[in-house]
Formats: C-alpha cells, sequence, structure tokens
C-alpha cells in the first residue's frame, strides 16, 4: 500500500512540473510573457498586426522579416526600393556581421525605418533608453544625450570647480535624505520611472515642407512611463535632416542619407503601432513613407527577428535558455526520488559453494591468528623446528642445536641473529611477527635438508 501511495505522489509531482515548465510557464521563468511587443503577429496595443494588414489590403507587399540581415541579399526582392521598419528595444541582439551587410543593402537604395523608444517610453521599452542609444548610434552613427549630459558636455566651468560643486551636492543629499529617513522618509523614486495608469499622449510638430510630410502636422505617441528629454548630438562628420519636433523643441523624426538609400529615425518607438496609428497624422506619414521609400515589386519588411520572433531553429539559444536546466533538474530530482521512495532494489542471488582445502586451511589459521597469541603460536613453530634440528644433531639437548646452528655453512649470521631475537621474545611473551618467522623457518629448514 505504501509503494502504490508514493508512485502516485510522485506521478502527481511530475505532471505539476510538466505543466508549470510548458503549459503555464511561470513569470519568474519569463518575465516579458505578459508584455506586448512590437511584431506584425501583436494584435495589441504595441503591435504592428494592424500596419501589417492595412498594407496588404492596399496592396503593399508586406513582410514579417525573420532572418538576420546577412540574409537580405539572399531573397527574391529587388535589389533596391525596399523598406525595412525595426523597432527598439529589442530581445535579439545584432551581430556585427549584419551592420556591414545592412550598410550595403542601404545604399543600393533601400530605406531603413527605425522606430526608437527614447521620447516615450512603452511597456517593451521602459528603462532601457542607453541600450536604445547605443544601437541606434551602431546602426546610424547619430547619438543622443540627455539633458544632464548636455548639460554638463557645454559647461564652461573649470572642472575642479565642478567637482567641488558636485561633492558639495553629494554632501547636502546626502544630510537630506538622512533627515527624511528620520522624519517618515520621502519618495525617492525617479520621476522617468514613473508609471502612469493611463497611457499618456504626446506630440510631435512637423518641421516644413518635405515630400515625406505631405499633409502631415502633428504626430501621436504614447508613453506608459514618465521618460527624460533626449536631444541629438551629431558627430562632425554626420549630417540628418529634422522633420518632426517634439514638445521640448528637441528634434523627434530625422532623415539621415546613406548612398542611394535613406535611414528615417524616430525617436518614439510607438509612432505606428497599433494603440497611436489612428494618433494624428500618423497614418498619413506612413503612407508617405510606403509610397515613396517602396518601389514597384518593392515589399515593406518589419524585422520581427529583433523582437523575439524567429524563422530558423538556433541552437545556441536553445541551450542558453535557463528553462532547458531547470527541466533536466526537476526530471532527475524526481527520477531519484522515485527510485528512492517508490522502488526496491534487489540484491543479486548469492550462489553458495563448498569451501576447497586451501579456503578452510586459510579459514582455519585466521581463526587461530585472530584467537591465539602471537607469542604462542611462535612457541609453537620453534618446538617444531628445533625436532627437526634435533634429529641431525642427534641430541635434545638446545644448546647443543643453536652451537650447531652457528656452524653451520648454510644458515647466514644475520638469520640466525633474527631467529635468537624472535625466540627470545616468545619465551618472553611479546609480540612475534608470525609471517617473517615462519618464512624464515622455512627457508632455514630447506638449507638444512640440503
Amino acid at each position: 500500500m505504501r509503494e502504490r501511495l508514493v508512485t502516485l505522489l510522485l506521478a502527481m509531482a511530475a505532471l505539476a512540473a510538466f505543466y508549470a515548465l510548458w503549459l503555464r510557464p511561470m513569470p519568474s521563468l519569463d518575465a516579458d510573457a505578459g508584455i506586448p511587443r512590437p511584431t506584425t503577429a501583436e494584435r495589441r496595443g504595441s503591435g504592428y498586426a494592424g500596419v501589417f494588414e492595412w498594407l496588404e489590403r492596399t496592396g503593399v507587399d508586406a513582410r514579417s522579416w525573420r532572418e538576420r540581415y546577412t540574409g537580405l541579399t539572399d531573397t527574391d526582392l529587388p535589389p533596391r526600393g525596399n523598406l525595412m521598419i525595426l523597432t527598439l528595444p529589442g530581445v535579439e541582439s545584432f551581430r556585427s556581421e549584419e551592420f556591414g551587410a545592412l550598410d550595403k543593402w542601404l545604399r543600393r537604395g533601400n530605406t531603413l525605418l527605425i522606430n526608437a523608444a527614447l521620447v516615450d517610453q512603452p511597456n517593451f521599452g521602459a528603462g532601457r533608453e542607453p541600450e536604445v542609444v547605443t544601437e541606434v548610434e551602431s546602426l546610424t552613427s547619430i547619438e543622443f544625450e540627455d539633458r544632464k549630459t548636455r548639460e554638463a558636455r557645454l559647461d564652461d566651468t573649470p572642472l575642479a570647480q565642478r567637482v567641488r560643486e558636485a561633492d558639495a551636492r553629494d554632501a547636502k543629499k546626502g544630510a537630506e535624505s538622512e533627515t527624511d529617513a528620520e522624519e517618515g522618509g520621502a519618495d525617492d523614486t525617479p520621476s522617468f520611472n514613473k508609471n502612469f495608469d493611463v497611457p499618456e499622449k504626446i506630440q510631435l510638430e512637423a518641421t516644413g515642407p518635405h515630400v515625406l510630410l505631405a499633409g502631415v502636422r502633428t504626430l501621436g505617441l504614447e508613453t506608459d512611463f514618465e521618460s527624460r528629454d533626449w536631444s541629438l548630438r551629431l558627430p562632425y562628420d554626420n549630417f540628418v535632416l529634422t522633420l518632426a519636433r517634439g514638445p521640448n523643441g528637441e528634434g523627434a523624426l530625422f532623415e539621415q542619407r546613406v548612398g542611394a538609400g535613406r535611414i528615417l529615425l524616430s525617436a518614439g518607438g510607438t509612432l505606428f503601432t497599433n494603440r497611436a496609428l489612428a494618433n494624428d497624422d500618423n497614418a498619413r506619414l506612413l503612407a508617405n513613407i510606403v509610397s515613396v521609400t517602396v518601389a514597384d515589386g518593392g515589399a515593406v519588411l518589419f524585422d520581427d527577428l529583433r523582437q523575439g520572433l524567429s524563422a530558423s531553429y538556433d541552437p545556441q539559444r536553445f541551450y542558453t535558455d535557463p528553462r532547458l536546466y531547470k527541466t533536466v533538474f526537476v526530471l532527475l530530482g524526481l527520477w531519484l526520488a522515485w527510485v528512492l521512495g517508490g522502488t526496491r532494489l534487489r540484491a543479486p542471488p548469492i550462489e553458495v559453494h563448498d569451501p576447497s582445502e586451501a579456503e578452510l586451511v586459510r579459514s582455519s589459521g585466521g581463526l587461530i591468528a585472530r584467537t591465539v597469541a602471537s607469542w604462542h603460536t611462535a612457541s609453537a613453530m620453534f618446538e617444531h623446528f628445533f625436532l627437526g634440528v634435533a634429529r641431525a644433531v642427534r641430541g635434545a639437548d638446545r644448546a647443543a642445536q643453536w652451537t650447531w646452528l652457528e656452524r653451520h655453512a648454510g644458515i647466514l649470521p644475520q638469520e640466525l641473529d633474527q631467529l635468537k631475537k624472535w625466540y627470545a621474545a616468545a619465551h618472553a611473551m611479546q609480540e612475534v611477527p608470525l609471517v617473517p618467522l615462519r618464512n624464515l623457518l622455512d627457508q632455514l629448514e630447506r638449507r638444512l635438508k640440503s
């Protein structure tokens, strides 16, 4: 009865583990499971399903791109007149060889539209602005900086004075924090990390006449978190055209020429998502971009790979997934519990054989060695040895026997000394090594007989 109960409990535990790991993953294993990501398969707020279906209904070749940029040359697309829509941040990082392949693809006459979550902070990009800034700089060489960084860069105050002022501010801030802690504490949560109960709208203003801005006056972004103010910082060898500005007057939509192609950079990640496409003139802007950049036979590609949708099996990603090792450990633990608690290991049957003569002698000798004192056994061995010596000497006098052994040519002096030492120890009831004694007596007996 106990074995059946243990087996039932282990089976139920295995079923619960399988359900928790595969059928309903826990939030600890997939922290972004409930956040909609900007993919063509996502129909919730941050997805691109609405744009994708709209383009398909209007006759535009819209595709979900789920491969690396190195595969852009191996498709059935025309060499120029295509549009790639990329949203940052993503869950899949760029590889070094992708940057060169993307640059060649752009210079042939294609367009890259980047929607970077900087001005707005949607759920999928909250708190990841530094990562977005780094990826934008790697893709376009366009740099962004926040207000604090710009003020520090443009400050003409000597470095030593700025260091002293920073130390004073830190000391004052530390004193205030201690006071707040004594008085009940104040909320130190950064303002840019504040989560809005209802998404707020951020309006962008078009800068002026441009082929992409025909019929476009304002653009509307939606943010779930309060963000910092970001401004454009251009390297000396770069140039971009500002197409729209944010509420703070800083640029938020840019155009950059790359060979025969171009890069369109939006500092908002929600510009063409499902929830913001109908805001202001967002749809008009997208229609202008498609009509200007997509040639006959060209296609609009949505980079879904960057958001986790891959068309190919990636063994490296499979083996780096922590859920694989957690599953293996759970299965091993359940197997071990089943072996120890639900099964009985049977010992192999023992075949009993009749003991041989050598085994009987060995067992008897072991029994005697464990029960009889060594000096007593040694005395018996000496008596048996001197019986043979007495037959050779033809006398029972022990002194005469020792004298005969001393004069025998086959016995070495050191052997005779060792024999006398053990003989004295046996008669003094002291410990005697029986195995070396037996070996010595056997050697001497063989020599005496020869």
